[in-house]
C-alpha cells in the first residue's frame, strides 16, 4: 500500500473505533435499559442518571473497548476495500489505454506495410525488367543493389508482421528513440531468399 492509502485506511479505522466506543456502545446500553421502561419513566431524571452511570462503569468501558475494536476492524476493512477498488479501476483504465494504443499501432503497421509493399513491388518489378535490358556490368551491379534493398525491405515488413519477441537497440540518430533489432531475423529471411 502507498503511504497515502495507508493513511486513509487508518483514518477509516480510527473513525470506526470512535463510532464503536462513543456511538454504538452507548446506544446498546440505552436500548438495553430503555426496552423495559414505560413512557412515564422517560421524563424521570433518575433513569437518565442511571443510564449515564451505567455507560461509565468498568463493564461498560470494557464493552465500549470491544465495540471500538470491532469498529476499528470494520473501518480498516472498509478502507482497504475502497483502496483496492480504486487501484483496480486505475489499472483497468491503464489497460484500456494500452490496448487502444496497441490497436492503433497495429492499424498503422498494416497500413504502412500495405503502401510500402505496393511501392516495393513496383521497384522490384521494374528492376527485374530493367535487368534484362542492361548490358553495362556497372549498371547491372547497381541494379542488383536496388533489388537486394527491395528484398530487405520485404524481409523487414515480414519480420515486423510476425514479431513475437521484441528486442530493441539504441538508435544512434536520437538518444531517446529505441529501434527494434531485426538483424538476426533479417539474416534468416534473406539467407533463405539467396539460396
Amino acid at each position: 500500500m502507498a503511504p497515502t492509502e495507508t493513511r486513509r485506511t487508518l483514518w477509516f479505522s480510527l473513525a470506526g473505533s470512535l463510532a464503536g466506543f462513543f456511538l454504538f456502545q452507548p446506544l446498546v446500553v440505552l436500548v438495553y435499559n430503555l426496552a423495559p421502561a414505560t413512557w412515564h419513566e422517560f421524563g424521570d431524571i433518575a433513569l437518565w442518571k442511571r443510564l449515564l452511570e451505567m455507560s461509565t462503569t468498568s463493564t461498560s468501558l470494557f464493552m465500549g473497548t470491544v465495540f471500538a475494536l470491532f469498529g476499528g476492524a470494520s473501518g480498516w476493512y472498509f478502507g482497504s476495500w475502497l483502496e483496492h477498488r480504486e487501484r483496480l479501476a486505475a489499472e483497468r483504465l491503464e489497460s484500456a489505454r494500452r490496448l487502444a494504443a496497441l490497436e492503433t499501432l497495429k492499424e498503422l503497421m498494416v497500413t504502412l506495410a500495405h503502401y510500402i509493399r505496393n511501392a516495393n513491388m513496383v521497384i522490384g518489378g521494374f528492376g527485374g525488367q530493367l535487368g534484362r535490358h542492361l548490358d553495362d556490368p556497372r549498371q547491372q551491379e547497381r541494379l542488383a543493389h536496388i533489388i537486394q534493398a527491395s528484398r530487405e525491405i520485404e524481409a523487414v515488413i515480414d519480420s515486423l508482421e510476425h514479431l513475437t519477441e521484441l528486442s530493441t537497440t539504441q538508435y544512434v540518430a536520437s538518444g531517446s528513440a529505441r529501434l527494434i533489432d531485426l538483424k538476426e531475423e533479417l539474416e534468416k529471411r534473406l539467407g533463405g531468399a539467396k539460396q
